[in-house]
């Protein structure tokens, strides 16, 4: 399965979320950044800058396979 896109998520609160997770289609974070619809979109890496107080999630959007 070949990645399409990679995409920054930024939260104020953890969402449990761990490596290798899938998020829905269409989740927003808390910044307004919106996740493409269909397809699969899975966690692959999360960082938590406990400075700013934000956890960063990067997530990979696959294609649907037909």
């Amino acid at each position: 399965m070949a990645k399409t896109t990679s995409h920054r998520l930024v939260f104020t609160k953890n969402r449990s979320l761990s490596l290798g997770d899938a998020m829905p289609g269409g989740t927003k974070d808390d910044i307004g950044v919106r996740l493409p619809f269909g397809g699969r979109c899975m966690v692959d890496s999360i960082y938590h800058n406990e400075v700013a107080g934000q956890f960063v999630v990067t997530v990979s959007h696959y294609p649907a396979t037909t």
